[in-house]
């Protein structure tokens, strides 16, 4: 059963010549331009920081920049390993439990500077050719379901492959604007990016009866704040978003 959720037709011994990748499709070519440019903006970002800059507090409760930053790091690492995993149709999840992965989010956090830039780079360039090669693997593979973590995470269902893709997308966008800085906030995230990801919340929460910016009603569904132009329809102001980010 587990190994059929994570595609291990590419190893069944019913196809043991599955022959050569399937070229990317259009839209997977796409994300992976997509993520490109979100990683060189955060990338950009993070080597702005000095040491005093990353110790600063981001905007997510008891994390500081360097959480955020190692968070980025460690993501990247654990989706290279579930992606490599389902290449190989060995079951492979992001982190070995929830203890682990705060465990290497705390210790990461207080690094200088330099050194926490320098391992989002190393962990962006380790996971960019494995999700390129996932992305030419064809449907088969990008169909099969894949767990996003550890089950004590407690909110990570299976999904299919292909959603590793967007998965980081949203991972690098959202938490740049989570470090906190006045060179990348919502209105600057671009706005494809905005407009797929509020159809994702829609898909995962319902649609909401309110009104405004699209990048700040993003902002909002994702527990980022309410920007001025985010109204109830009956023009009072939104409230907390519904559970579901």
């Amino acid at each position: 059963m587990g190994a059929e959720r994570y595609g291990s037709a590419v190893t069944d011994p019913r196809h043991p010549e599955p022959g050569p990748p399937a070229p990317a499709t259009e839209a997977d070519l796409a994300d992976l331009a997509d993520l490109a440019a979100a990683t060189a903006r955060l990338l950009a970002s993070a080597d702005s920081l000095d040491d005093d800059a990353v110790r600063a507090p981001s905007l997510l409760p008891g994390w500081t920049r360097g959480h955020v930053l190692s968070h980025l790091a460690r993501n990247a690492d654990g989706m290279a390993r579930t992606a490599r995993g389902v290449l190989a149709g060995v079951p492979a999840p992001m982190y070995d439990s929830a203890e682990a992965r705060e465990a290497a989010i705390e210790q990461g956090a207080g690094r200088p500077a330099a050194e926490i830039a320098d391992d989002v780079r190393r962990s962006a360039e380790g996971l960019a050719p494995v999700l390129a090669e996932l992305a030419g693997a064809g449907e088969e593979v990008l169909g099969s379901l894949v767990l996003f973590g550890p089950p004590q995470l407690g909110r990570v269902p299976d999904q299919p492959a292909r959603s590793l893709l967007f998965g980081r997308l949203r991972e690098v966008e959202v938490h740049h604007v989570d470090l906190g800085l006045p060179s990348y906030r919502p209105p600057d995230w671009p706005a494809a990016f905005v407009e797929r990801t509020l159809l994702w919340v829609h898909a995962r929460t319902g649609p909401i009866d309110v009104v405004g910016e699209p990048a700040e009603v993003l902002a909002w569904r994702i527990g980022r704040g309410a920007g001025p132009s985010v109204r109830r329809l009956d023009g009072s102001e939104p409230g907390d978003p519904p559970a579901g980010w």
